[in-house]
């Protein structure tokens, strides 16, 4: 996408056109006024106060006017400015969830939320931080390119000692853009690594908890973080390196100007004014020529930032409605699969030839060992994922063939994890069905025997949920989560272990319910507990993708052996006996099958993401199921061989923080700011003196020339002119090493 970035952008900020106008015209007519100032000031100096041609009040009052109308244009390019750029960051925000609403299963398989986080936020927070930039920098450009007319006229001989240093400038800017972009990508790879392990930790905080793994995690997260700081700091070398001389260089010029300008007006070759006029705008071109080392760098991590959302807007779901769709009618509830090969990679099928007809009104439960497969079949029906080969069929109709909102809407899904969104009961219910009465909301709630519970909360369904509704047990989430998918009355009902985290009383009750509710609907069961087959009317063993044997409990019992195995295991599971026939090289490990995980990889995302450009034609054939494999795949999806060999280039990554990680997690009752900047307070001290010494030599700057002008152009000596212009060179080149070693 490099050099196309730019394009891509373009429509977010034509939506605010009106904006975009006024705040660049500000920025342009603004500095345009600047660029003609020193003109004016040439103008005072040699026709009114050495010449006593012209008055001089009417010069001055051109110079307050210019300076308020900079003022008025400067408050509107910065309060519009930075509507812009915030407005477009709330629309890059938007598209970006709106993408994601959109992909299936499949495509959000291949996401790690720590990528999806920074990308939202971290990268549309750098092309908010550029947009902030854009006007000024172009009000920027417009004014030295007057400013360069303008001296043109004045002595064409003295600006082509100041375009002198032009080429250097590019040269610099061109270096700095091809190293700062890969290495800011690099940096902000780490940066979504780490806001990866944030995500986890505080996601599974109970878990963590749980084992008492707290400081696991905080090592974990230094370990991670550590690597950021590295790739970070590389590249604040890189941008210290060049950065400094891109401010370094255009000083030079000025020590130029003063120099040969000087040694011209004591030849009297041009006026004092011209002089001073030049010395002017070379000290007008210091600040933007400063921006520009800073745009560079902003602009090449908005790059990077901007690839990466853009390769996430891009993203496409594998499963898409045909041009031809139809809406799905009404639906007695008959399936069938006609023999389904389906794999979350392509090249390792999940299902193999699998086949199962379930008539309107049965309900079926699917059995078999872990890793047959069974939890599959359930996403494939309201077609979260698509078949590679063969059919699934809903009263004869291919799902292929029909809209997926119609298909989906006579399909009522249970999953096996019981997620609730972070608001009241009644709206977790209803969530299906956000037009439900309170009446339905409470039927569904009794339907699936959780009225009691809820009416007991202290706000009834009005209650608010924590996040994932961790503040309810696991059997009370799966009550809800079955009257969420009882409300919307569907047709097929499918059942993925709906009932596995509830105690044998309660579930007793709800399979009473169950059977009533199920009269009429087609039911589809994925049943991981021996209680869970009561359900059903028929049963079907899955073993290796495929079903072995279908028939009720007393046929199977009598004739399947794999099926009296699963009966013949510990406790009330009936996953835990595997068949004879097991692949000898690839054994499941602890219920486990291998093959259905890829390899985790290091920790490098480049090698990471060498290996995913290598891999695509494979890893996005079918995209991997709910913790499948592929979690890494779309983290690295902007890697493109150049980008990757450009990173490879980059110095190795040397530097660690010297932070004793221990010491700092430890509770500190006496915390305070001063007390955690303790440590640090050198480095903070050498910093601030560094900023200090650059503030000085840049003062430092107007003090030379104006020293330069009173002792040699007016004093008439070129030998104090000399001596003037050779101590603005010491100057510079110490501004010079003091902007690295700061930026370092």
């Amino acid at each position: 996408m490099s050099g196309g970035w730019i394009r891509r952008l373009w429509p977010f900020l034509m939506a605010h056109r009106r904006d975009l106008i006024v705040s660049f015209g500000a920025a342009v007519a603004g500095l345009a006024v600047s660029a003609f100032t020193p003109v004016v000031q040439k103008v005072i100096i040699d026709d009114v106060i050495l010449g006593r041609r012209r008055p001089l009040a009417p010069w001055l009052a051109l110079l307050v006017a210019a300076g308020v109308f900079q003022f008025a244009v400067a408050h509107v390019r910065r309060f519009v400015g930075g509507r812009v750029a915030l407005s477009v960051q709330f629309d890059l925000r938007n598209a970006i969830y709106e993408r994601l609403q959109r992909l299936d299963f499949a495509r959000h398989d291949d996401f790690q939320t720590g990528q999806l986080v920074s990308r939202a936020g971290a990268d549309v927070g750098l092309i908010h931080t550029l947009l902030a930039f854009l006007p000024l920098a172009t009000g920027n450009v417009v004014m030295v390119v007057l400013s360069l007319g303008v001296m043109a006229v004045l002595s064409p001989l003295l600006t082509l000692v100041t375009l002198v240093v032009v080429p250097a400038i590019l040269w610099i800017a061109i270096r700095l853009r091809n190293t700062v972009f890969p290495a800011s990508w690099d940096a902000q790879q780490r940066a979504a690594e780490v806001a990866g392990v944030v995500d986890e930790a505080v996601s599974g905080v109970r878990v963590v908890k749980g084992f008492g793994q707290e400081s696991r995690e905080l090592q974990r997260l230094a370990e991670t973080s550590e690597d950021l700081f590295g790739s970070r700091l590389r590249a604040l070398r890189i941008q210290a390196r060049y950065g400094s001389a891109l401010q370094a260089v255009p000083a030079l010029g000025q020590v130029a100007v003063l120099a040969f300008g000087g040694w011209l007006a004591i030849g009297g070759r041009i006026s004092l004014g011209t002089f001073l006029a030049f010395s002017t705008y070379l000290f007008q071109m210091v600040g933007p020529v400063r921006m520009l080392s800073v745009l560079t760098v902003v602009a090449q991590q908005a790059r990077a930032g901007a690839e990466r959302i853009f390769e996430l807007l891009d993203s496409t779901p594998v499963v898409v409605e045909r041009p031809d769709a139809a809406p799905l009618p009404a639906v007695t509830g008959g399936i069938d699969f006609d023999d389904v090969t389906f794999g979350y990679l392509r090249s390792e099928p999940v299902l193999r030839g699998f086949s199962l007809t379930v008539a309107p009104g049965e309900t079926v439960a699917l059995v078999g060992p872990s890793g047959s497969g069974k939890s599959t079949v359930s996403l494939l029906l309201p077609r979260f994922y698509e078949v590679q080969s063969g059919r699934v069929r809903l009263d004869g109709v291919d799902v292929r063939d029909v809209t997926l909102d119609s298909l989906r809407r006579q399909i009522g899904v249970v999953f096996e994890e019981s997620f609730l969104f972070s608001d009241s009961v009644g709206a977790n219910i209803a969530y299906g069905r956000p037009e439900a009465t309170d009446d339905e909301v409470r039927a569904a709630a009794r339907a699936a025997e959780a009225h009691e519970f809820v009416a007991a909360l202290p706000e009834g369904y009005d209650t608010r949920l924590g996040e994932g509704g961790l503040t309810l047990s696991g059997g009370q989430r799966q009550r809800l989560a079955l009257a969420r998918a009882l409300l919307t009355d569907p047709r097929v009902l499918v059942l993925d272990d709906a009932t596995s985290a509830i105690d044998a009383r309660v579930e007793e009750e709800i399979h009473a319910t169950l059977h009533r509710l199920m009269q009429g609907r087609t039911t589809l069961v994925v049943a991981h507990r021996r209680s869970t087959l009561r359900l059903a009317d028929r049963i079907a063993v899955v073993d290796d993708g495929a079903v072995v044997d279908t028939g009720t409990h007393e046929e199977l019992l009598a004739r399947c052996r794999l099926y009296r195995l699963l009966l013949a295991g510990p406790g009330a599971g009936i996953e835990d006996v595997v068949t004879e026939e097991e692949d000898d090289d690839v054994p499941p490990v602890g219920g486990i099958t291998p093959s259905a995980w890829a390899a985790a990889g290091d920790g490098n995302p480049v090698a990471r993401a060498r290996a995913n450009v290598a891999g695509a034609g494979d890893s996005w054939a079918g995209g991997g199921g709910g913790g499948m494999p592929g979690g890494d795949r779309m983290a690295m999806v902007s890697a493109t061989p150049e980008l990757l060999a450009a990173v490879a280039a980059l110095p190795a990554t040397i530097d660690r923080p010297e932070v004793d990680v221990t010491r700092e997690s430890e509770p500190d009752p006496h915390f305070s700011l001063g007390r955690f900047l303790r440590p640090y307070r050198l480095p903070l001290v050498l910093g601030l003196v560094l900023v200090v010494l650059d503030a000085l030599a840049v003062l430092a700057g107007p003090a030379l020339v104006r020293t330069g002008l009173d002792r040699g152009v007016a004093g008439g000596s070129t030998t104090a002119l000399w001596a003037v212009s050779m101590l603005f060179v010491a100057v510079v080149l110490i501004d010079w090493l003091v902007v690295w070693v700061q930026q370092r």
